[in-house]
């Protein structure tokens, strides 16, 4: 029986055998370390190898010691309003802005009411419109609170209206359709207004052209008319036309100096000045001139009914067109400049065909299209 120790060298020989035929060389096994157990508290001493762990992808999150990001699309900043600086000029305002204007109609008639309309049409929301129609209640209220509303400027459509007026303080008034603004004092260096008439030299102009041979006429009017008559004989004088003026204080007056001054005349230019003309009045002077073989110019195509041989009137538009000029002209002034009444622009011609046939006048070619049959 083998002893022990002649097994063991049994055992190194056969190792020794092995080794030096395939070079392997025995070693004995390194100790591993045990897998770390799951809620297990490692020991204090050892040192597990980290486990391999996978590159972590970026992320948009800035680090711990920057400020994130916004990943929002950056808005424009909006521009900082500065204070105003003293002594500085003021901002300009839109080339748009304009006052509130406040429209004051004496009656409800087409007079008025076309011009006033215009008015508002043109200046839209910037415009109130108040009509008197002769009540004294509805006068003092209007003006009141015109007075203490923030109406800058004011409009006096009709002669009532522009006397109303008359009575406001710290506003600017342009007054229109007034014939006799002169007698109540109606033009002030904060009140002025828009003359009534017809654009002379248009007036002339067609009459000279219906009577080439037209060399006198005559016009009667009550007192305080010495400027337009001198704008008239201005305009008439160019043509080779003489105007003589005559001055009364009556109806009666009116017809009587009529009467007298025909004989040196071929003409009345009759203007709508109702201190001195009544209906009679006019039906009269009408009736005297047809016997008479006189031209009379009427203010109104209604006269063409009763001898007129033309009629001159206004247009509402040409009226709104001038009083929308001077509140532009006035704007930003501490009074309105330009003379007391600005004259219109045009004039609206009707010519009788019956009476100028009747005259032995000839209605040329580029008038014939004002032509009237009664």
């Amino acid at each position: 029986m083998v002893s022990r120790a002649g097994r063991h060298v049994a055992c190194l020989l056969l190792c020794a055998l092995l080794s030096a035929c395939t070079g392997f060389k025995v070693e004995e096994p390194a100790p591993q370390p045990a897998p770390p157990v799951r809620g297990a508290t490692p020991a204090p001493d050892a040192k597990p190898e980290p486990m391999p762990q996978a590159a972590p992808e970026p992320t948009p999150r800035a680090r711990p010691t920057e400020k994130a990001k916004p990943t929002a699309k950056r808005q424009p900043k909006p521009q900082r309003k500065t204070a105003p600086v003293a002594g500085a000029a003021p901002e300009p305002r839109p080339a748009r802005f304009l006052p509130d204007v406040a429209i004051l109609v004496s009656k409800d008639i087409p007079a008025y009411t076309s011009v006033s309309s215009k008015l508002s049409a043109e200046l839209k929301h910037r415009a109130k419109t108040y009509t008197l129609n002769g009540n004294p209640a509805t006068l003092t209220r209007a003006i009141g609170e015109i007075q203490w509303s923030e109406h800058e400027q004011v409009i006096a459509v009709g002669l009532q209206a522009a006397r109303a007026a008359r009575r406001l303080s710290g506003k600017q008034v342009i007054f229109c359709q007034v014939f006799n603004y002169e007698d109540n004092g109606l033009a002030t260096s904060w009140m002025k207004g828009v003359s009534m008439i017809p654009n002379l030299r248009r007036q002339f102009r067609a009459w000279k052209a219906l009577d080439p041979d037209l060399q006198k006429v005559g016009v009667i009017t009550g007192k305080n008319k010495q400027q337009v008559v001198a704008q008239a004989r201005d305009a008439a004088r160019d043509l080779g036309i003489e105007v003589i003026h005559r001055v009364v204080s009556s109806d009666k007056e009116m017809l009587y100096t009529f009467q007298r001054l025909a004989p040196e005349i071929q003409g009345l230019w009759l203007l709508p000045d109702n201190r001195v003309l009544s209906r009679h009045v006019i039906r009269s002077i009408m009736s005297y001139s047809v016997k008479q073989g006189k031209e009379v110019v009427v203010f109104s195509p209604q006269l063409l009914e009763v001898g007129g041989l033309m009629s001159v009137t206004s247009r509402h538009t040409d009226i709104a067109a001038q009083v929308i000029a001077r509140l532009r002209q006035a704007l930003g002034q501490p009074n309105i400049p330009g003379p007391e009444v600005i004259p219109l622009t045009e004039a609206q011609i009707q010519i009788n065909t019956a009476m100028a046939k009747r005259l032995g006048l000839v209605i040329p070619q580029q008038y014939r299209l004002l032509a009237y049959e009664p």
